[in-house]
């Protein structure tokens, strides 16, 4: 049938961290559903889910949009002990966002013990030359701290999205432990799936 692929074998729970404002729910929308959201009201979370292809082999992704306010730690917590893979971002634009991320890096080690981490650093907003205010030296530096794939991305014009979720698949596969499964989709799933879908 037009429009589905082959079931997955593989599906991975991706949650998107930073703070307010940073671009989250437009780079999850753009990716998931290709558009690119004028005005996004805050929420508690929000879910998507798209099948990509990576090395070859189609992933189900489900992607999680947290919100950043500072009074939902306790679900924040929940998702960074439970998830797969992350994508921590931050706004070129707002250096405070930027210095938001190292805190809540250290969080995450916390949190998942001394086990390396899957995840991709992303500087947003790239497209506003003008109102920059972290330097792309910057988040390269912190990336390669962390010993992790940074990338900038425009959600706006898509300049660089898939590459954000194509990169944390290959992060969670290549720290998956050999003698682990991967997370395979539920036998009982059909025997396609959509190639692009959007919970909310």
């Amino acid at each position: 049938m037009a429009g589905l692929v082959p079931r997955p074998a593989k599906g991975y729970r991706v949650v998107l961290l930073g703070s307010v404002a940073v671009g989250k729910t437009a780079l999850a929308t753009q990716f998931a559903c290709g558009r690119f959201p004028e005005q996004c009201e805050p929420s508690v979370e929000e879910l998507f889910s798209k099948v990509i292809e990576v090395n070859a082999a189609p992933a189900l992704l489900e992607i999680v949009d947290t919100v950043g306010a500072e009074h939902l730690v306790t679900l924040k917590d929940l998702y960074i002990r439970n998830s797969d893979g992350f994508v921590v971002l931050y706004s070129v634009c707002n250096e405070a966002s930027f210095e938001a991320v190292r805190p809540l890096r250290e969080r995450m080690g916390r949190l998942r013990g001394p086990k390396a981490v899957p995840l991709v650093l992303v500087g947003t907003k790239a497209d506003l030359d003008a109102e920059r205010r972290v330097l792309t030296a910057q988040g390269r530096a912190l990336a390669r701290e962390w010993r992790c794939p940074f990338l900038e991305v425009t959600a706006k014009s898509k300049l660089m999205v898939d590459r954000v979720f194509t990169q944390v698949v290959r992060e969670m596969e290549a720290l998956a432990p050999p003698e682990e499964e991967v997370p395979r989709v539920p036998t009982n799933a059909q025997d396609t799936w959509p190639s692009e879908r959007f919970i909310g």
